[in-house]
């Protein structure tokens, strides 16, 4: 797999190009710097693209190996889960650079921009193509630390909070998924995903429990660092913050492409470290469901653009996260089905069999398929949100209502890019989530089915619980319609309250460059296509987008099997629908758009979800910055006074001071002597040059004063923290050079 190895590297050498350029005194360095950028990401995708179209041919692209690196080396591998995500992470950064050319020539910090751009592309592209989790690992920090600079791309006050943290959540999480490596390796004794799968069978089938503890140990440690890049309740609380203080350009790839880099984590872990296992799947579709209610109750509640569309990315997460947690579901389902069959005591066979197998090719499919909806419409919002602002200088939604009237490319864009999304038919996010609903629904019957045979109790889920589950799927599908409306609304139908502005806003023909106009319209073109054509279109990507995890040819029979606009899948969407229009006239119109419930004039948009349930003011800074260190310093004040106490009961016991044979006034015997030495000679000097007068100058006494400061300057130095650390770092410094000269 040498070329994802310099699919990745190359980045990092045109980042170095970047930083030459950057140190020329030249006019035009920013847009040289933005055509570097733009240059890069185009070889990219051909790169990407070419490995797609060998790998399609049948030449074997392999495992590449860059040794010494970390120890373990650094390994890449292509399959085409990796392909397809190489593919649209090269697509999104091309497009991005494009829409960055106009949007970011007035920036005083461009060339900063292009460089940790240039940067996060290569690490994110180590990522996709990792073949072990240490390249993974490697990789995913860099992308941590790279993508920290666009948070604080605009040094203000608000965006270096923000920045904090984000940076904070990433260190945590980052110092989680090494715990979790190390578990790994320790209880399976391999990192890479070709040998993960089978040792972690064998363990779950033949080990201890301790063994499968570890391993669920190892998976949730993993799923905190994993989780917070996707953006998962409770780890979501860099998100929204992060999302509206980021340039739009570097927005859109946080929701489009660094989003999915979490998710495919949390796919590698649930595949691969736990196959099989429903009561992590029944985990991860928990956490789905409250990511993705969560995410769009407050979608629903911001009043600002860009606010709302980064609860949006984390509701749609939920979606992704759901489609992961039925996968596992679905496959304890089939192997415990299997199990029942072989001993008699649960017949599955003939449409049973196909059914169970039908749904879980749902799961699969949807999800893959909702990760890539989902990037291609958040790069269209995104996007737009940046023209919007760019004209506008707010996000706010009283600021830009009414920007969009009489903007027909804007309004095209946006409505397909909000419908697709809000899971309305005959567009992309419809096919995606057609496929996880059914996937539940499908689920759901085959429990209760169970049910009747007694047995729903070696499942980790119940028909009941599921229920409840397709309840909550929908209403969230009705929350992405109800926020994609109130955009929609204050965007293309409602005029500003500001007659002037408002026709300020109508005069704007010229409010986006041609590049950008054709990065947003590129993305916005596979919407309808695979709405519209989803066996054509999303079937063949799905298929080839396969999770492998020895299922496949089971999953490649149902492919062709599923109707998308039956009515019954219509139905679906339908009652979403409904539950968007209803929630829009009731949380939108009544509470948000104050006085309209009572008849008098609007006041404008307000953000009413309530201050005081902010996890990250009111937890994780709560917890972290103010508790922790509380009781940290009152256990460190109790250890030092035991250390204290103990040292001054050794001294007034077994160490107790023993007297000297005498004691001299002061000083020490080396001061004693040299004085009354020095004393001596000056009096035989004297003597010998028969001087009158002589009066003892006390150097005992001068040279005692000069010891006894000397040596307390020295005992303060010995006591104190700077000394302490210099020794350590000395200690440190001569281990490395001693492990250096041994290796």
């Amino acid at each position: 797999m040498r070329d994802g190895f310099w699919m990745t590297l190359f980045p990092f050498v045109m980042c170095a190009l970047v930083w030459f350029v950057s140190r020329v005194r030249a006019k035009d360095r920013k847009k040289v710097c933005a055509l570097i950028m733009i240059l890069t990401s185009a070889v990219e995708l051909a790169a990407a693209l070419n490995l797609m179209v060998c790998d399609l041919r049948g030449i074997s692209v392999g495992v590449f190996e860059v040794p010494g690196v970390g120890g373990l080396g650094l390994h890449f591998m292509y399959s085409g889960f990796r392909g397809i995500f190489g593919v649209l992470t090269a697509f999104a950064w091309f497009v991005t650079a494009l829409f960055s050319y106009d949007y970011m020539k007035n920036d005083t910090n461009v060339i900063k921009y292009d460089m940790f751009n240039l940067m996060t592309l290569g690490a994110t592209m180590g990522i996709f193509y990792a073949a072990d989790l240490f390249t993974l690992f490697f990789f995913f920090e860099i992308m941590s630390f790279t993508s920290f600079v666009w948070v604080s791309h605009r040094q203000t006050r608000e965006a270096l909070y923000a920045a904090g943290t984000y940076l904070g959540i990433a260190v945590a999480g980052g110092m989680a998924i090494l715990m979790g490596i190390f578990i790994v390796h320790g209880w399976l004794g391999t990192i890479s995903f070709d040998r993960i799968y089978e040792c972690a069978v064998v363990m779950m089938t033949s080990g201890s429990k301790t063994d499968r503890t570890w391993l669920y140990v190892a998976a949730g440690c993993m799923f905190v660092g994993f989780g917070a890049k996707a953006g998962a309740f409770p780890v979501h609380v860099w998100l929204p913050l992060s999302y509206t203080e980021a340039p739009a350009p570097a927005t859109a790839l946080l929701s489009a492409i660094l989003s999915k880099t979490g998710i495919f984590g949390i796919l590698l872990v649930t595949l691969d470290v736990l196959p099989m296992q429903g009561s992590w799947g029944a985990f991860i579709l928990m956490t789905g469901i409250v990511t993705m209610v969560l995410g769009g109750l407050r979608g629903v509640m911001s009043g600002n653009l860009k606010t709302t569309l980064a609860y949006s990315s984390m509701s749609q997460i939920g979606f992704i996260l759901t489609g992961v947690g039925m996968q596992s579901l679905l496959a304890e389902y089939l192997l415990m089905a299997a199990g029942a069959a072989q001993t008699g005591t649960w017949a599955v066979e003939g449409e049973a069999a196909a059914e169970i197998a039908k749904a879980f090719g749902m799961a699969v499919n949807g999800t893959l398929l909702h990760m890539l909806n989902h990037s291609l419409v958040k790069l269209v919002l995104f996007m737009a949100a940046g023209v919007i602002f760019a004209q506008v200088g707010s996000y706010e939604l009283n600021q830009v209502r009414g920007f969009g009237r009489r903007k027909p490319f804007l309004l095209a864009t946006f409505v397909l890019a909000a419908a697709g999304v809000g899971g309305i038919p005959f567009l992309n996010g419809y096919v995606s989530k057609t496929l996880l609903h059914e996937s539940i629904a499908e689920y759901g019957a085959l429990l209760a089915l169970a049910e009747r045979g007694s047995i729903q109790s070696v499942f980790a889920a119940t028909s009941a619980m599921m229920r409840v589950v397709e309840v909550l799927f929908l209403f969230s599908g009705g929350l992405t319609v109800a926020y994609m409306t109130k955009l929609f609304v204050v965007l293309f139908v409602e005029k500003n309250s500001d007659k002037k502005v408002q026709e300020a806003y109508e005069a704007k023909k010229e409010y986006a460059a041609p590049g950008s106009k054709l990065a947003i319209g590129v993305c916005a073109l596979p919407i309808p296509f695979i709405g519209v054509l989803p066996d054509l279109v999303a079937g063949p990507v799905a298929k080839y987008g396969l999770v492998q995890f020895g299922l496949s040819d089971l999953l490649e029979d149902q492919l062709g099997n599923i109707r998308y606009y039956s009515l019954k899948n219509i139905a679906g969407a339908l009652i979403s629908i409904a539950v968007g229009a209803a929630v829009y006239f009731i949380v939108v119109r009544l509470l948000m758009l104050r006085g309209i419930s009572s008849g008098r004039k609007a006041e404008g948009y307000h953000d009413i979800f309530p201050a005081w349930i902010d996890m990250e003011k009111y937890v994780y800074r709560a917890v972290f910055y103010t508790a922790v260190p509380f009781v940290l310093g009152i256990i460190s004040r109790i250890l030092d006074s035991i250390v204290d106490t103990a040292v001054v009961l050794l001294r007034k016991t077994l160490y107790r001071d023993r007297p000297l044979p005498y004691e001299l006034p002061e000083g020490n015997r080396v001061t004693h002597r040299i004085g009354s030495g020095m004393e001596r000679v000056r009096l035989l000097y004297y003597a010998i040059m028969q001087k009158e007068g002589y009066e003892p100058k006390n150097y005992e006494h001068k040279l005692a004063m000069k010891g006894t400061d000397l040596f307390e300057n020295l005992r303060i130095i010995e006591r104190s923290l700077s000394f302490g650390l210099f020794m350590f770092c000395m200690g440190l410094g001569l281990t490395m050079i001693y492990l250096l000269l041994v290796n």
